[in-house]
């Protein structure tokens, strides 16, 4: 784990029945063959998850039964603290706690939902006000944090509702083989930290305003989701501690937006990012952006520090609006995406710990 205090950072300005049945089977198969990962097959993102599944620690905030909690922290506090692989399924409801996981064994948290394809039927929301100016630091300041690998959660709301004036974590990701899917992360200043180890986010939505997706030795990984800008500011802000530090945020098949809750259109005042470090790595690929992304595409850290000498800011098939525009010097248009891939992010063995119903 590496701790991360303020004083670390610098103040931020989607045939016949009969083969339809056989595909069913074939996947119900293999469904089986494989029920011993942690980490669920794809076929369960096709149908809604209204109950617990089988051996699955519960939570409930009202009604709740013996053997059952009312609040996501106690029965997070319930699991032995072993290598045994466990889940916890959430019943709807606004939970309003801070949530701190750092058990050893995998651990896979489900909200219920009618839809497990997407974040827009979620029903489970997690939430908490909290600053790194109250907390004293930005990790303790997050409405959830994980302290640990092997981590997977689906369709769940989580929000730091604290608002403009400091940072204000919704997420504090420290952890390796973390994968979220189909969640929702809601804040304003440093909504998401991706601080170490390797972490998918799959379908998710993420909303903020400044530096919503940072972190110094994390290789994320963000696939079609949904990037939502509340007010100007850049969206990632990457801060590897030297040129062998090999952080890098990836954002593949995504749409960036303006939130519903921005106030104006923000025509041209956001950025894809500016350099936390001078080592910052964030790329763009086939992204769409809207009108909000300011032409230049790239900002400097501040102009008494602008940290681009060793930047590596770029796109690959950026389209809309905010596609256009004469980018920063400092950054580049790929030809391709080769060398940026998932395998490459990730590793080679991404595939056995990320849901492939969403990569």
């Amino acid at each position: 784990m590496c701790p991360l205090d303020s004083s670390d950072k610098q103040p931020r300005p989607g045939a016949e029945n009969c083969n339809i049945i056989t595909l069913f089977f074939v996947a119900y198969v293999f469904a089986v063959i494989l029920g011993g990962h942690a980490t669920p097959t794809g076929l369960e993102k096709r149908a809604s998850r209204t109950t617990p599944p089988a051996g699955a620690i519960v939570v409930r905030q009202t009604g709740a039964t013996s053997g059952q909690f009312t609040t996501i922290q106690a029965a997070v506090n319930s699991l032995p603290n072993d290598s045994s692989a466990r889940s916890i399924f959430i019943f709807p409801g606004t939970y309003k706690e801070q949530v701190f996981i750092t058990r050893t064994g995998p651990l896979t948290i489900y909200g219920s939902t009618t839809d497990t394809t997407s974040y827009t039927s979620n029903s489970v929301t997690i939430t908490f006000s909290d600053s790194a100016a109250q907390a004293g630091s930005d990790d303790p300041s997050g409405t959830l944090r994980v302290h640990k690998d092997n981590f997977a959660m689906y369709n769940v709301n989580v929000r730091n509702t604290f608002g403009v004036g400091s940072q204000a974590l919704a997420l504090s990701a420290y952890g390796t083989n973390q994968g979220y899917y189909g969640c929702a992360f809601y804040g304003y200043q440093d909504t998401l930290l991706a601080e170490i180890g390797n972490q998918f986010y799959g379908v998710c939505y993420i909303e903020g305003a400044v530096d919503f997706i940072w972190g110094q030795h994390a290789r994320a990984w963000f696939e079609k989701s949904v990037i939502a800008s509340v007010a100007a500011g850049s969206i990632t802000a990457d801060g590897p501690s030297d040129s062998a530090d090999d952080s890098i945020f990836v954002i593949n098949e995504s749409s960036l937006i303006v939130s519903s809750s921005a106030t104006s259109a923000l025509t041209g005042q956001v950025y894809l990012g500016r350099p936390w470090t001078q080592f910052a790595r964030v790329v763009y690929t086939s992204v769409n952006m809207g009108a909000h992304i300011n032409p230049a595409g790239w900002s400097i850290w501040s102009t008494a520090t602008p940290n681009t000498a060793d930047v590596l800011f770029a796109e690959f098939a950026s389209s809309g609006a905010g596609a256009s525009g004469t980018r920063a010097s400092f950054s580049e248009k790929l030809s391709s995406n080769t060398g940026f891939m998932a395998a490459n992010i990730l590793g080679s063995n991404w595939t056995t710990w990320v849901d492939s119903a969403y990569a």
